[in-house]
């Protein structure tokens, strides 16, 4: 019951706040984010396929709008990538255990090559903020065992992010 009004959540918003011009590409985007959010909550796990949708509906953005910056959109998903890959690489250096997961190094760079480099540090903040607020007020950041162990998705609080960002992108971002 929850996916389906989330279903409708999604172009409900694009059609009020998307860039104009983007309402079906900004709904088929806005489902694959809610698809993504949804399995990785459930079995924290965000499959290469549906990474890959995201990444074939954001070379489709680049290519039907915004042409003259796909130098910036390419960056946008190879910075996107390695900067979750890196923090990845090195939580599993220092702590020995994984903690994030490669599935979320690909969804940040496929959100990275559909806003573009310069929208990653918003999309990440947000993020974060929606997930710790989550964390806080759910209890999950407590447990009887030991701190920190406590898994929680990260790819849910992605997909909100990236989805607020280009939401309120040209509230944020100057044109």
């Amino acid at each position: 019951m929850v996916a389906e009004g989330l279903g409708l959540f999604v172009p409900v918003t694009a059609w009020l706040f998307a860039p104009e011009g983007i309402f079906i590409l900004s709904c088929l985007i806005g489902w694959t984010l809610l698809a993504l959010a949804i399995t990785d909550w459930r079995v924290f796990i965000l499959p290469d396929a549906m990474n890959a949708v995201l990444v074939v509906l954001g070379a489709a953005f680049i290519v039907l709008h915004a042409r003259d910056d796909w130098l910036h959109h390419l960056a946008g998903g190879l910075a996107g990538f390695l900067i979750l890959f890196s923090v990845e690489v090195a939580y599993k250096a220092l702590r020995g255990q994984d903690g994030l997961g490669r599935g979320d190094a690909k969804l940040l760079g496929g959100l990275g090559l559909w806003l573009g480099w310069t929208r990653l540090p918003e999309v990440l903040l947000f993020a974060s903020a929606f997930g710790l607020t989550f964390a806080l007020l759910s209890g999950r950041s407590r447990t009887e065992g030991e701190p920190g162990q406590t898994p929680l998705a990260f790819g849910p609080w992605l997909a909100l992010g990236a989805w607020t960002s280009w939401l309120a992108g040209p509230l944020l971002v100057s044109s």
